[in-house]
């Protein structure tokens, strides 16, 4: 009951009192490089409606935005290790099945305290990023709290940025992604608007002092706006004889870990499992496919639709029609032949299967399908399913406090295409998260120190956490 009390007078106190504080105790320094770049990160921003402010007139000082082509999954641990090009995550979402340990790790004890959330995660390698608790609290009185909150962490943003001297800021901010799930695209899009006039402040304060300021903006994922069914994927495997459990502890376990409220799903069992948990999670309603590794170099695609094979070979990847073409590839494979752009085997590279797909309801799917199994992060995946549009599954809690105007994870495009722009270079109509690293020149920057908002000026975030952690 004290949490339900101290949790509105926390968000009150953060609305009121940190925004005073930043705007009569800040000051911009006097001794800055006369040359800077900012890089903002706003997590979860979908390309259609950055592209929709463009035309209205918005972010006039930055050249046409590029769709950013998240991971498979498309979510944010995945597709931010993936930019950053950063260790290894341990799970695909901060809740995530450990299989040394075997057993189900991150709690929301872990994201309010912070220690687990931010250090030694991707998040610690950023110049700003909203302290763990605040962000968690984007859920409390949802969507005028979420927006709030939003403002907050842009004016921290913009205070930290002010204060550092550093010639490149990397900086992070995280409730874009609570506003399109909880507000849609509405509420977004106001934020942004902010976020526009922000950049124009920051642009003109630099050539007031003589200086100059270059600002280039990405995202890690889309978002696609819809009103979401559940997915009844528990019981399907229930009824199939499977048992959905924390940790694998004979032939039908199988743990499906539930985090936010997205639109795919992660699962762990034992090998021999694979095949049959991909037939029965496919022949559930709101499931577009499901996918599994027969071996190192072959992925199987289920689907209510048809079957179909991936393989690898290097760089090069193949696709085999199997029944019905569930990833509607026949005509693009058809031209990429016509053009000789396929081997005598089928196979074509990388980047040809890039840019043949990249107006396709499924933009560049054979690589992301083999990344989802391979790449990012320390636990993979069984089976991974993603969900038809309108669809999604996850945290009971989440359904229960929030209506999601907005998800990602599939493998579509609404909940794929992330953006990137850029005030000092053009960039290609498409690009992949891996190629950011190297446009935006993140690898290059020196970080000088992190600084993680309301650090000094709440401690009731982490003292609720470990309350809550002793109870």
């Amino acid at each position: 009951m004290k949490q339900k009390i101290l949790l509105p007078i926390y968000l009150v106190f953060c609305c009121s009192v940190l925004p005073l504080n930043l705007w009569f105790g800040t000051s911009p320094s006097q001794s800055k490089p006369v040359s800077r770049r900012l890089v903002l990160v706003l997590d979860g921003v979908p390309y259609e409606t950055i592209a929709e402010l463009k035309a209205e007139g918005r972010f006039s000082r930055f050249h046409q935005p590029a769709r950013m082509v998240s991971t498979f999954p498309s979510l944010t641990n995945p597709a931010m290790v993936e930019i950053l090009h950063h260790d290894d995550s341990p799970g695909y979402e901060d809740h995530f099945y450990d299989r040394e340990r075997n057993r189900l790790l991150g709690t929301i004890q872990d994201r309010l305290q912070g220690q687990k959330f931010i250090a030694g995660t991707f998040r610690q390698t950023f110049d700003y990023h909203a302290d763990a608790f605040k962000g968690a609290l984007g859920y409390v009185a949802a969507p005028i709290g979420t927006a709030t909150l939003a403002q907050i962490d842009l004016m921290e943003l913009r205070h930290a940025f002010r204060e550092s001297d550093a010639p490149l800021f990397v900086g992070y901010i995280g409730e874009t992604d609570s506003l399109a799930h909880l507000g849609g695209k509405e509420h977004l899009k106001t934020f942004l608007q902010t976020v526009d006039r922000t950049m124009d402040e920051l642009i003109a304060e630099a050539e007031r002092g003589g200086g100059h300021l270059e600002v280039e903006m990405f995202s890690d994922h889309g978002n696609r706006y819809d009103s979401y069914k559940n997915v009844k994927l528990n019981d399907a495997l229930a009824q199939a004889g499977f048992v959905t459990e924390k940790t694998v502890k004979d032939e039908r376990s199988v743990v499906l870990p539930k985090h936010g409220l997205v639109g795919a799903s992660m699962m762990f069992t034992q090998p021999q499992n694979r095949a049959r948990v991909a037939e029965v999670s496919a022949a559930t309603t709101g499931v577009d496919f499901a996918v599994y590794r027969s071996d190192e170099n072959t992925i199987e695609l289920v689907s209510r639709r048809g079957l179909a094979r991936v393989f690898r070979n290097g760089e090069r990847f193949k696709y085999e029609d199997l029944s019905s073409d569930p990833l509607k590839l026949a005509s693009i494979i058809e031209t990429m032949k016509a053009n000789s752009l396929m081997d005598a085997e089928g196979f074509a590279s990388a980047d040809d299967w890039f840019a043949a797909t990249r107006e396709h309801s499924y933009v560049d799917p054979l690589r992301r399908l083999f990344a989802g199994f391979t790449k990012h992060i320390k636990t993979l995946a069984d089976v991974i399913v993603s969900y038809e549009d309108g669809y999604l599954l996850g945290s009971p809690m989440l359904t229960y406090l929030a209506e999601m105007r907005a998800t990602h994870g599939n493998l579509l495009r609404g909940e794929t295409e992330g953006f990137a722009m850029s005030t000092r270079q053009e960039l290609p109509p498409s690009v992949r998260g891996y190629e950011l690293n190297r446009l935006f020149t993140l690898d290059q920057r020196t970080k000088v120190r992190s600084h993680i908002s309301g650090v000094g000026h709440c401690q009731l975030g982490p003292a609720l956490a470990q309350q809550m952690a002793g109870n």
